[in-house]
């Protein structure tokens, strides 16, 4: 199986994201002259004991949805994505030449790793050599979700990354013309992917105190200031344009936590990610579940090959 699938041209797909915690799925519709219909997303808990695949296809039963084609996303911490220099590689054999550049910094044998790569565009390289990303996973790893999809009685079209997963809502959602900064926050943490037509740009991942709950405010000093490390690397090292926005969405974060302080501490302006720019909703979606399955509806946008300049 091509680890990050094939261009898909089905008019509904299911994209699910299994965790610790639970399994999230999300199910969209592509009308054909409209936007992309998001009928139904929900994320089911899973308590000790009991099998997420085994909960996941008893829900997909139930509202009629075993068989629909189906994005993974892989949920971060279980693959790398390494930046190193492009080799001067056919496309094709870039990943096998990344393959060796990459031994000595990942945690097991590469004889364990599956590994894809996928190129920044060119001119996000000014003045230097082209870069390209290695996703690296355990082989253990990529075999389970396979076989999480079959329990779960799902088509498996292919499995995504979560930083691609983001990059496929932002496409939907927002104009990335001029470029735009997509921040997802959770517990302890956030990410940060600088998106440009349709292209990931710059990916990092930060650490922040912010416990994620409906009352926890944001630590918005701390977030300014790695929001301002991201666009000073953007601009100065890698030599772009800033972006024209950045926008915050995750776990819990609501238009009431974007403060006055945090909206007007950049030059650039900071919004909340807007779903309903991009999408419709159907009358079943919780506002509440939208949060808690934002990667499973990125992976069930997706519809471009990876790395596609």
């Amino acid at each position: 199986m091509n680890w990050f699938g094939a261009k898909s041209r089905k008019n509904e797909v299911i994209g699910v994201e299994f965790t610790a915690e639970g399994v999230a799925f999300a199910y969209i519709k592509r009308p054909a002259t409209q936007q992309p219909l998001l009928s139904h997303c929900e994320f089911i808990p899973v308590d000790a004991g009991l099998n997420a695949a085994d909960l996941l296809r008893a829900r997909l039963g139930k509202l009629g949805l075993l068989k629909v084609p189906c994005n993974i996303v892989m949920s971060p911490g279980t693959y790398q994505m390494l930046l190193g220099e492009a080799p001067k590689v056919p496309p094709e054999e870039l990943a096998e030449a990344l393959r060796w550049r990459v031994k000595d910094l990942i945690q097991f044998p590469i004889a364990d790793a599956v590994l894809e790569a996928f190129l920044l565009p060119e001119d996000s390289a000014r003045g230097t050599s082209r870069m390209a990303y290695a996703v690296v996973a355990q082989r253990n790893n990529v075999v389970q979700l396979i076989g999480q999809a079959k329990a779960a009685g799902l088509d498996l079209q292919s499995i995504d990354i979560a930083e691609l997963a983001l990059r496929n809502l932002a496409q939907a959602c927002c104009d990335t013309k001029r470029g735009i900064a997509l921040v997802r926050l959770g517990q302890g943490g956030g990410s940060l992917q600088i998106i440009r037509d349709g292209n990931v740009y710059l990916s990092r991942q930060f650490s922040l105190a912010y416990n994620a709950g409906l009352l926890d405010d944001l630590p918005g000093e701390a977030l300014v200031l790695e929001l301002q490390r991201s666009l000073d690397y953007f601009e100065r090292q890698m030599r772009q344009t800033p972006p024209s926005h950045v926008y915050l969405c995750g776990e819990n974060v609501t238009s009431d936590k974007l403060t006055p302080e945090i909206r007007n501490s950049l030059a650039v302006k900071i919004e909340l990610f807007n779903l309903e720019a991009g999408l419709q909703f159907g009358e079943g979606v919780q506002e509440h579940s939208l949060s808690l399955c934002l990667l499973a509806l990125g992976a069930a946008l997706r519809e471009d090959e990876v790395g596609a300049a």
